[in-house]
């Protein structure tokens, strides 16, 4: 909202607020007569110069704390957050706070706000303490699942992926929404990870499993998992890890087939592994399917490998194919016509290189690595490769 929609609000809610104070009657022969504050002519002076900010503080300094005016109080205090003044907004919910004529509803709500504007001052220790009271002493109260919530964000902010878990499995047995048991699946998936790095292959795998059971679509804790059996040189199971994972989400084939191409060359050879990529491309065809069909095809004839990429290319035209196609015919060429496909090849190569591999489904955000969370809208597992002409 902007500062001018911000002052009609006021402005308004003032004028409002102060006619109803007029109609409440008192006790006969002790009624007295309300005056309009001399804040608001402060603020209306403030207003007529110009002076938005000074305005907006003297009208809310004029507007008394009732039950007429709780809401808006509530309402202004988010506004001020939103426009990024935190003082402002810890201010004013604090002066809610310590009314003592609000109703212990209306203090939840006062607390939960005040708890977004430590959170959004960098207060999180503040905000923490806030939360955990109003959990421990709101049990199966209607704030319960907004206050669990906030604790997520904030420890999932923190980093702290242990107590995300603890809260967040709380959460889901209040609100089970995709939203949340995706994201609690990934926090143990980034516990996995940590794990991973100290070599704690057990209780690394046991999170990647949880996180399945949390999530059974998530492809993460999939890949994940096959990472920790191939490590521990489990390579048989790795792979079954890894088809299970293509056939969560076809989608990440691109991440799958390196990974799935290494274990089997450490326990069956090539065999099972092109029969895989046979299966999968006549399921769901891409480029980096054909790839790796080209590649394989390439080793036994070279005839046939060209052949077969010229077919895929008709079918499902791709400018990394392309690319590819390009690369096989310059082995074949000479004189003019090698310098002219070398001129070909770098350009197809330079716009290969500065398209994004992927891209959020959420929000749009792309770029050349796969994040597991958005960087951009900070949802989980939204961020997948870009498929079609300029992907796979």
């Amino acid at each position: 909202m902007t500062e001018i929609g911000l002052f009609f609000v006021l402005f308004v809610a003032l004028f409002v607020g102060w006619a109803m104070g007029r109609k409440n009657p008192t006790k006969k022969n002790k009624q007295t007569k309300k005056s309009i504050p001399t804040d608001y002519f402060r603020g209306l002076n403030h207003l007529l110069n110009d002076q938005h900010s000074e305005a907006i503080d003297a009208f809310v300094d004029s507007l008394e704390v009732n039950s007429d005016t709780f809401d808006i109080h509530l309402t202004l205090g988010n506004l001020f957050r939103k426009k990024g003044e935190i003082q402002k907004a810890i201010n004013i919910h604090q002066n809610l706070l310590a009314r003592p004529e609000i109703s212990q509803r209306e203090m939840r709500m006062v607390q939960l706000e005040l708890a977004s504007d430590f959170m959004s001052a960098g207060l999180l220790d503040r905000a923490g303490r806030l939360l955990l009271n109003m959990a421990s002493t709101s049990r199966k109260s209607e704030f319960q699942p907004k206050i669990l919530t906030l604790l997520v964000d904030l420890y999932e902010f923190e980093q702290s992926w242990d107590k995300a878990i603890q809260i967040g499995s709380e959460l889901i047995k209040e609100t089970p929404t995709k939203k949340e048991v995706k994201r609690l699946a990934h926090f143990h998936c980034e516990m996995a990870q940590e794990l991973q790095k100290k070599e704690q292959w057990k209780s690394a795998f046991q999170h990647y499993k949880l996180a399945l059971e949390v999530d059974p679509s998530c492809i993460r804790a999939s890949i994940g998992a096959a990472d920790v059996l191939n490590s521990q040189r489990r390579y048989r199971d790795a792979i079954k890890e890894l088809k299970h994972a293509a056939d969560q989400d076809p989608e990440f084939i691109s991440i799958i087939i390196p990974k799935l191409k290494e274990c089997y060359q450490k326990v069956w050879g090539s065999s099972g592994y092109i029969k895989f990529l046979q299966d999968q491309n006549q399921k769901k065809p891409t480029t980096a399917l054909i790839m790796a069909l080209v590649q394989h095809y390439m080793d036994t004839d070279k005839d046939y490998a060209e052949m077969f990429l010229v077919e895929q290319l008709r079918l499902h035209p791709t400018i990394k194919g392309f690319k590819e196609l390009i690369s096989l015919q310059l082995a074949d060429s000479q004189g003019y016509n090698q310098q002219h496909l070398v001129v070909l090849f770098e350009l197809i190569d330079q716009l290969v290189q500065a398209k994004h591999k992927f891209q959020c489904r959420q929000c749009g955000f792309s770029g050349h690595q796969l994040h597991w969370q958005c960087p951009s809208c900070k949802n989980w597992g939204v961020v997948k490769p870009i498929h079609g002409l300029e992907g796979e």
